[in-house]
């Protein structure tokens, strides 16, 4: 992850364009670089829950506790906090060396204090909530590899395609909340109180269908 944010952030804040850097909306897609951070810890969440069926420690973990339920609680709430760990060192380093790359070629600094505090505040929230997202989808599917595979090919594939074919649906994706919650004014996007909203609601929904699909299924 931090290998990842620090070249993207280099790559787009040293070689793209002084004149492609000057506006709000230019700057914003710099310094939203950190919000990358939301994958890793979408799989953290994943390897939180997965890990143990993989391993077989699920069965001491039900027997433990057998209201399979708070389990799935606990777990979503430690893949929140991880998530924002996730958030602060991600965020962290992208908007630092953002900025620091702009500083650094003399381009003023385009965003207004709401606009920045909207892009960071959305950004941790955003992130944090995918550490969350992660164990619910992986209560879901169960399968490591398959749980992480999918979410790889959604949030790189899938979801892009979406939005660029069929925006009015793909606005509406986990992903494209993120993005409205940040602050990002692509067209199409939710308004930002929407897309927070809206994500909080992908978190919540999978959760309990992670805490159903739980509750139903044996463990072999």
């Amino acid at each position: 992850m931090v290998a990842l944010i620090v070249l993207f952030s280099l790559l787009a804040g040293l070689l793209t364009k002084a004149p492609q850097l000057t506006t709000a909306e230019d700057q914003r897609g710099l310094l939203d670089v950190g919000s990358s951070a939301g994958l890793f810890s979408a799989l953290a969440g994943v390897m939180l829950i997965t890990s143990e069926y993989r391993h077989g420690t699920i069965r001491p973990t039900f027997l433990f506790d057998p209201r399979r339920s708070h389990v799935l609680a606990a777990k979503a709430i430690a893949g929140l906090l991880a998530g924002v760990a996730f958030a602060f060192a991600g965020e962290a380093l992208g908007l630092g060396l953002g900025y620091l790359t702009l500083t650094a070629r003399g381009i003023p600094f385009a965003l207004t204090g709401g606009q920045t505090a909207l892009l960071i505040g959305g950004g941790l929230a955003a992130v944090a909530l995918w550490g969350a997202i992660g164990v619910a989808v992986g209560a879901i599917v169960r399968s490591q590899a398959g749980t992480i595979v999918g979410l790889l090919a959604w949030g790189l594939i899938v979801d892009n395609l979406l939005f660029a074919f069929v925006p009015s649906v793909g606005r509406y994706s986990p992903n494209n909340a993120e993005n409205a919650l940040e602050g990002l004014t692509t067209k199409h996007l939710l308004p930002a109180a929407a897309g927070g909203a809206l994500l909080l609601a992908w978190a919540a929904a999978l959760t309990i269908a992670g805490a159903v699909a739980t509750a139903r299924r044996d463990v072999t």
